[in-house]
């Protein structure tokens, strides 16, 4: 039987449940930026190339944390690319 948590940056700990809603919740804000802030659905295809989806409730605690990693990467890619005017006060 697998442990339910895994070991994350050092001494933080997620359990597998905590990890599918990270999985979830990067799943939305992805398609938020496809949606409606004009990124390539293109850039998901290495997240889509794992096969694992939040859905994915069988697969292992390492595939979503790869899952969560990859899609984390796309995101921060795309924030990066964004160019946001400096607020005026």
């Amino acid at each position: 039987m697998e442990d339910d948590t895994l070991i994350l940056w050092k001494s933080e700990i997620m359990r597998k449940k905590e990890l599918i809603s990270t999985h979830a919740l990067l799943v939305e804000v992805a398609q938020y930026l496809i949606e409606n802030e004009n990124m390539p659905a293109g850039r998901m295809c290495r997240y889509h190339a794992l096969s694992v989806t939040p859905l994915g409730v069988h697969k292992s605690k390492q595939d979503h944390y790869e899952a969560i990693t990859v899609l984390f990467n796309i995101i921060e890619g795309e924030f990066e690319q964004t160019r946001i005017p400096p607020v005026s006060r």
